[in-house]
């Protein structure tokens, strides 16, 4: 008898074992909780209705993403868009804002955040983040702002951005309360005008030179300003050198004009006349 319960013992821990390896136990601790929230890990929070969590017990938004304290020497990563690479390049893993019409692609519209992570062999573009908007009445979205991969080139709008040594590039124009300029060299604050040493062009030159060249010294031609742009700080301190200057030729004038009536006063004067 007692062969037979040890038997039939051995069978059934047999059978037992032999389930658990066919179907492994849940080590995930995955549960569903009276609310009908189903976690895992003791992190998750997957819900029927309400809000999502992921890394978080306690969302307090649709979906809320939580990592732990970051490492200053490295990106907390807490959400990842990637595409698979292609040769041809203009990968845009991308967020979409949209109006969620369906029905009909006329009545679409949406915002779009995303970056082109992979520039293209073939037309040369750069990898680019970009923001970019879609109405009903286009037949394209619009991209109204990117940051670049080449020298960090910021562009607003539909401008062109192949120029070297800028970084901003935006369409139509700016208005603002405020601009401050730069000045990354004394030397470009013509203060030196008024040096001792200084040596200031004759009147008599610098009426030859407008009559030969039609502007003043050390300015930019139209045709320079028309294909280059124009410098501001640099503009600002030629306009004070030209004032400094033209200030040194007043004061000039104005002492021949005292010595030329120092001279007449002398001449009228009775003592100057002969009987």
């Amino acid at each position: 008898m007692k062969k037979i319960i040890l038997s039939s013992m051995a069978f059934c821990l047999f059978i037992y074992n032999g389930f658990a390896q066919a179907y492994p136990r849940n080590t995930s601790n995955t549960k569903k909780s009276p609310s009908g929230t189903v976690s895992a890990g003791g992190e998750n929070v997957f819900p029927s209705s309400g809000f999502t969590g992921i890394g978080t017990q306690t969302p307090g938004a649709s979906l809320e993403i939580k990592k732990g304290a970051g490492n200053v020497r490295n990106k907390n990563i807490l959400l990842k868009l990637s595409n698979e690479w292609a040769s041809s390049g203009q990968n845009e893993p991308s967020i979409m804002f949209s109006n969620g019409n369906v029905t009909d692609p006329k009545n679409v519209s949406y915002w779009t955040i995303g970056a082109r992570v992979s520039g293209d062999n073939t037309i040369k573009t750069p990898q680019t983040f970009k923001i970019s908007f879609k109405s009903q009445t286009d037949a394209v979205e619009k991209e109204f702002f990117s940051i670049d991969s080449y020298e960090g080139r910021i562009k607003i709008g539909d401008v062109q951005t192949q120029y070297d040594g800028y970084k901003l590039f935006v369409e139509q124009g700016i208005l603002t309360e405020k601009v401050k300029v730069a000045v990354k060299d004394s030397k470009d604050w013509y203060d030196n005008v008024f040096d001792i040493d200084y040596r200031l062009m004759s009147l008599k030159k610098l009426e030859q030179f407008i009559q030969d060249n039609k502007h003043l010294p050390d300015m930019p031609t139209t045709s320079e300003v028309m294909n280059d742009g124009l410098d501001l700080g640099k503009m600002n301190g030629l306009l004070l050198k030209k004032v400094e200057e033209l200030t040194l030729y007043l004061i000039n004038q104005q002492k021949e004009i005292e010595e030329l009536k120092t001279a007449v006063k002398k001449l009228a004067a009775p003592s100057s006349y002969k009987h």
